[in-house]
């Protein structure tokens, strides 16, 4: 359990903490708590439920003022997702109750990036400090299922809705026998299944929507998840919403709607129409529901007739007794249930090709000018090609009146035909099955309004026999006027197969003049897209208001799109009207995705405006859908809110993705130049303009591209940025720089690749990388492009997150000819960055996973980081001979440079290190100025090694080892190689002007502090000027604590290793300004070692408004480590804690100012202090002070003698452990246990 965080068993733990208090020692004790806790103030509501007494609860409405009445009903009044009726976990599990029978059960997660144990973030915040619910995993198929059952709730109406966000991933996807979960719903003694997850899965979190139906009485939902054959899948649960399931409120109704008898009001459009939308139902017993002619298919046909001379039967049957696909309806929607009957189409007969079937009405006729009109139920699910079409035939005709195509989802929606006829006519319903043997067509509740009169004893001809659509057999488009058959995987591909182009003119790009163009309304509430015409305007696909019962937003979609090229845009014109939200959304079925990759929200003007939105390079299949709502109140006809003029530009996927003459290199001061978007999970690159501290590298006001892991809904792990194909020479290899700018800055960011992928090769290569926070300052990456002769290549920048705080930043990217010069910076992530290796010699690059050398690498401080190793053993290296590795050539140094480098000595007889310059025309001798040497066993362990160099004429880097006689496990390891302007530092000193020198962070979970340049704006709660110099322009180490709250996290800066000593001298300089702040930050300085951690130094809250000086003496017996660690204490802060001029030095001479004496600062003006703040603080300090001394008096005198003896008895004589000599308790972080809950 995070520090300051209610994990969600928490809240019965303080429930029976107050069950043992009383009177006024419990309502202190309880005040004390409220004050200590850190978490949002909705985790404390599990305490008090119906503080109004309403005799309703759990049912969907609000009666009390703080809607209490709801409380721990599956759900809460207001969630992080600012969705009423949501519960997301976070903190409470709101009435959820595990009821599993095995070990195999669902228990409370959270989210963790760096063990790999759980997922890495939630659905809620997008995080990994977010909650969710888990099955968990078993090493054997559990007996039975894990089930999670909410409370008891009383009733639903007929538009609610069930929404869950799921993560179902695994190897063990692709077995025979998969993991499933499923949400169904029990009343009284029926069960009946809501939802089922669909074959497969995806990495990212899904949605699943689930219809309850009209439900007057109480009824509980239970998820389900049945693991399958083996454990290795994940399965989680987050963000369960009920929405639209209260009932109508009570209120005054007007003279065109109907009063339910518990309150309401029902649109006239809605009574008798089949769904009970008032709770007990009147709406749908009135005395003018029984002139509508109804069937419920629960006895019979009705008057309605299955028509022989289709290619396929209606068919009537129950959920019961229909042994039918998780497709096919689980109940039906007359009363709710999968004892009830409706009619449907079998589409699973293997020799089905675009069968149909036929149910007729009667003969019908209306002589009122009141149309007749048929209300009717459809399913139509898991087929994005089946249709439901309805015909009016007449003795001369058979005309098509309405249809419905696409994929609706696992219910039964509304829907209503008109019929103006003035003759005699019938109705036919067709059910039409398309490509595939997927999907289910399904009728119930048809109901034919009174103005549709059966004429008795009259007779119309059959319906004539319809030939098929397409003189192509199925799976195959006509085209050319059915001169030629097209497979359907050619269809709606971005390019014209067809000479007259047939193929591409029903895929979603149109200006609406004759049709929609391809786009398929699927909506199935109150509100659907429609083409007509708007005034001055012209053609448009716009809302109209719908005959839906639910109340979610408007869809309509493309056919199944792709393959689309790297290029792809789309483009269109829009408008939101006065109060309108449109989106773009795109489903991939290959990854398992539905992201909106567009959206507009009102401005409160009917305005036109264009929209570009990229697509990129997507796989077939996948689907465009237009999402949109608005209020219901304005006036019938075309809702202000539409799209027209949609129009694919370059999406072909073998159309160019730019200019012929697009090269790589780009400032995106006006657009993305031959660059463009990978499409994948939502993870993306953006285009930035300058603002704050975030300023561009071209010009310091232009834009740059970044990435930014912790904004919202940026789900994945990878944002790919890649080039348009690049042409190599024709036969000979050229070789060419590619350099560019990047910055990398935030306690928990990730990894910035180079790569390269050429023609016609599956995989791809690295260039270059780094990892890890490297300052909010930018930094110049070079990197040699030497491609085949004759193939085309694409160059990718990869952004790799390792957590959700910070960025990476990319500008200034530039292609020259020839070969780069020598790295400035080598971390061996990518390749050997140059450095030559003698033939004879054993040099190689190898990660820690390679069975020797260091565990881990020092860039990372992981296994799967890389370094530079040599076996020294006699074997390989004889005593007393010297192998050199050797970089790339350097250019003349104008001023002097730091070589700065981190080593690794095995135990035993490692050899001799040599670090030196070497001039090109004296490459064996070494240089005057500079050079580090070792030739002593230090002990496992990286370190630090710098030498200061300034050459004037081309140089290299030389690393000389010398062989010792070692083992065969003797070695030395190099890595992270930096060449920085300035000079270098002693060992744990820095003054951050270039770089953080020898600190670094150190392994663990922790987060990294940052490096940059002193703030520039008056408004950041940075320093103004950083110690060194005194000046914006000078650099500092910093950590924000608005970071460190959101975790409850720490941030760790450590030296190199430093010898052991008696007495030396750390000097520092650091800022902790938090006036106005109640802040309880702390600063503290730690020595670690082989025996253990200490504290020496600890500074908590506002210290002063400039630079504050410390000096502290430091002894240690074993080697350590100086630790300088930040966190943001028991109270969520904000500010920033920040270090400068660390210097340490060795000796027992710590002669120096008084410590903690703040420094005048000549160059900056105090600033102004709050005394609001000030003030705050104090009054929040005394009242905790006088509470926990009320709380402590109030235990202290129920305490009884056992008390005393155990504290007398426990009082024992301590010893003094160096190592442990510390003022305060750290506790573990605690975990739920599921043995005790």
């Amino acid at each position: 359990m995070c520090p300051g965080r209610w994990d969600p068993l928490r809240t019965e733990g303080l429930i029976s903490l107050l069950a043992r208090m009383r009177g006024s020692c419990g309502l202190l004790s309880f005040l004390l708590l409220l004050m200590l806790m850190a978490g949002p103030p909705f985790y404390v509501q599990a305490v008090f439920v119906n503080r109004c007494g309403s005799p309703r609860v759990c049912d969907f409405v609000c009666d009390c003022w703080d809607c209490s009445d709801e409380n721990q009903c599956g759900y809460q009044k207001a969630s992080a997702l600012g969705a009423p009726f949501t519960c997301t976990f976070e903190g409470t599990m709101c009435g959820w109750e595990d009821i599993s029978n095995t070990a195999y059960r669902w228990d409370p997660a959270q989210a963790s990036i760096s063990t790999g144990l759980q997922l890495p973030f939630d659905h809620t915040l997008g995080t990994d400090l977010g909650w969710y619910m888990a099955a968990t995993k078993q090493r054997t198929k559990p007996s039975g299922p894990a089930r999670l059952r909410s409370p008891l709730l009383q009733g639903a109406a007929a538009a609610c809705e069930i929404r869950a966000w799921y993560h179902l991933w695994g190897s063990g996807l692709n077995e025979t026998q998969q993991p499933l979960l499923t949400l169904e719903l029990r009343q009284g003694n029926r069960t009946v299944r809501l939802w089922q997850s669909p074959p497969g899965g995806a990495y990212s979190w899904q949605e699943l929507v689930a219809y309850t139906g009209h439900i007057p009485g109480s009824f509980q939902v239970t998820f389900s998840a049945v693991q399958g054959s083996s454990s290795t899948a994940q399965l989680a649960l987050d963000d369960v919403e009920f929405r639209n399931c209260g009932f109508p409120r009570p209120q005054t109704c007007g003279p065109e709607a109907f009063h339910c008898q518990q309150g309401g009001c029902i649109a006239k459009d809605r009574v008798c129409d089949g769904t009970a939308d008032c709770r007990a139902g009147e709406d749908e017993a009135t005395a003018d529901c029984a002139s509508f002619t109804a069937c419920s298919f629960e006895g019979d046909w009705c008057q309605w007739t299955v028509v022989p001379n289709a290619t396929l039967p209606w068919l009537r049957n129950s959920s019961l007794h229909l042994a039918s696909p998780s497709v096919w309806p689980s109940r039906d929607h007359s009363i709710n249930s999968r004892e009830g009957f409706f009619a449907y189409v079998e589409t699973q007969k293997p020799d089905l090709h675009e069968g149909r079937a036929w149910l007729s009405s009667p003969v019908l006729a209306t002589d009122t000018p009141q149309p007749c009109y048929l209300v009717l139920y459809l399913h139509l699910h898991g087929s994005s090609s089946n249709s439901l079409n309805v015909y009016s035939q007449t003795a001369e005709a058979l005309r098509l009146v309405w249809s419905r195509t696409g994929d609706l989802g696992s219910y039964w929606f509304r829907e209503k035909v008109d019929f103006r006829e003035a003759e005699k006519f019938k109705i036919i319903i067709e059910g039409r099955i398309g490509s595939g043997h997927e999907g289910s067509i399904a009728l119930d509740d048809l109901r034919l309004s009174p103005h549709c009169r059966a004429v008795q004893d009259a007779q119309l001809p059959p319906p004539p026999v319809l030939q098929p659509s397409s003189p192509c057999p199925g799976g195959q488009f006509a085209c050319d006027q059915g001169k030629r058959c097209l497979d359907f995987q050619l269809l709606c591909n971005f390019k014209a197969e067809c000479e007259d182009a047939s193929d591409e003119q029903q895929c979603g790009m149109t200006d609406f003049a004759k049709d929609s163009g391809g786009w398929m309304d699927i909506s199935v509430g109150r509100l659907r897209w429609t083409a007509s015409r708007l005034g001055p305007v012209g053609p448009i696909f716009g809302l109209q208001e719908g005959p839906g019962q639910m109340f979610s937003m408007a869809r309509a979609a493309t056919p199944v799109l792709g393959p689309s090229g790297l290029g792809c845009v789309l483009q269109m014109d829009f408008t939101t009207g006065p109060e309108g939200f449109l989106a773009l959304a795109v489903a991939d079925e290959s990854l398992g995705t539905h992201w909106w990759a567009w959206f507009a929200r009102s401005n409160g003007t009917a305005s036109w405006a264009e929209a570009t939105v990229p697509l990129g390079a997507r796989r077939r299949p996948f689907q465009l859908e237009l999402l949109a709502t608005k209020g219901l109140d304005g006036p019938r006809g075309p809702l202000p809110l539409a799209v027209s003029n949609i129009s694919f530009v370059n999406c072909s996927a073998e159309a160019p993705a730019s200019a012929p003459q697009a090269g790589l290199s780009c400032n995106f001061e006006t657009d993305w130049c031959g660059w463009y978007l990978e499409q994948n999970d939502g993870f993306e690159w953006r285009l930035s303009r300058s603002r704050g501290g975030a300023v561009d590298h071209t010009t310091g006001t232009g834009s740059f591209l970044f990435v930014d892991p912790g904004g919202p809904w940026n789900p994945g792990w990878r944002a790919r940025l890649v080039s348009a194909p690049q042409a190599a020479a024709a036969t000979v290899v050229e070789t060419s720089c590619l350099s560019f700018w990047y910055r990398m800055d935030g306690p928990q960011i990730g990894t910035l690749a180079l790569k390269v992928k050429e023609a016609g090769e599956s995989g791809e290569q690295v260039l270059w990388t780094r990892t890890g926070s490297h300052g909010a300052v930018w930094h110049r990456a070079v990197s040699s492009i030497s491609p085949k002769p004759g193939q085309k290549y694409q160059v990718i920048l990869e952004a790799l997150r390792d957590g959700f705080l910070g960025s990476i930043a990319v500008d200034d990217i530039t292609v020259t000819s020839g070969a780069c010069p020598a790295q400035h910076h080598c971390s061996f992530e990518a390749d050997e960055c140059g450095f030559s290796v003698p033939k004879q010699q054993a040099w190689q690059r190898q990660s820690g996973t390679g069975g020797w050398g260091p565990p881990v690498d020092h860039t990372v401080g992981e296994p799967r980081g890389h370094y530079m190793i040599l076996c020294t053993g006699t074997d390989k290296l004889p005593s007393g001979q010297v192998t050199v590795l050797r970089s790339r050539t350097f250019p003349p140094l104008l001023r002097t440079h730091c070589v700065s480098f981190w080593y690794y000595l095995s135990g035993s007889d490692p050899g001799s290190l040599t670090a030196y310059v070497a001039g090109e025309e004296e490459k064996e001798q070494e240089t005057e100025m500079g050079m580090f040497s070792l030739d002593q066993t230090q002990g496992a362990a990286w370190r630090y090694g710098s030498f200061v160099a300034k050459v004037h004429g081309r140089w290299q880097v030389a690393f000389a080892v010398g062989g010792a006689g070692g083992g065969p496990a003797s070695y030395i390891a190099l890595d992270d190689i930096f060449v920085r302007g300035g000079g270098c530092s002693e060992p744990g000193s820095c003054d951050f002007e270039s770089g953080p020198c020898g600190w670094s962070k150190p392994p663990g979970n922790w987060y990294s502090w940052d490096w940059k340049a002193a703030a520039t704006t008056l408004r950041s709660p940075s320093p103004q000027e950083d110690h060194t110099l005194g000046t914006n322009a000078g650099h500092y180490a910093y950590i924000e604590l608005a970071v460190l709250s959101l975790g409850k996290s720490t941030a760790r800066l450590a030296s190199e290793p430093l010898a052991p000593t008696t007495g030396s001298c750390l000097r520092f300089h650091y800022h902790m300004d938090f006036l106005g702040h109640s802040s309880s930050a702390e600063l503290r300085v730690r020595l670690t070692g082989a025996q253990g951690e200490r504290v020496i130094w600890t500074a908590t809250g506002h210290q002063s408004w400039t630079w504050m000086n410390q000096t502290l003496l430091v002894t240690s017996l074993v080697e350590f480590q100086i630790v300088l660690e930040a966190s943001s204490g028991a109270w969520v802060s904000s500010g920033v804690i920040a270090l400068d001029d660390l210097r340490y030095t060795a000796g027992p001479d710590c002669a120096s100012p008084q410590a903690g004496q703040a420094e005048e600062s000549s160059s900056s003006s105090p600033l102004p202090v709050s005394t609001i703040g000030v003030v705050a603080g104090v009054v929040s300090t005394v009242l905790l002070l006088l509470l926990l001394l009320a709380a402590t008096c109030c235990l202290w005198k129920r305490r009884g003698s056992r008390e005393r003896m155990e504290e007398e008895h426990g009082n024992g004589q301590g010893f003094d452990n160096i190592a442990f000599r510390d003022d305060r308790i750290i506790l573990p972080r605690m975990t739920p246990n599921p043995a005790a809950s």
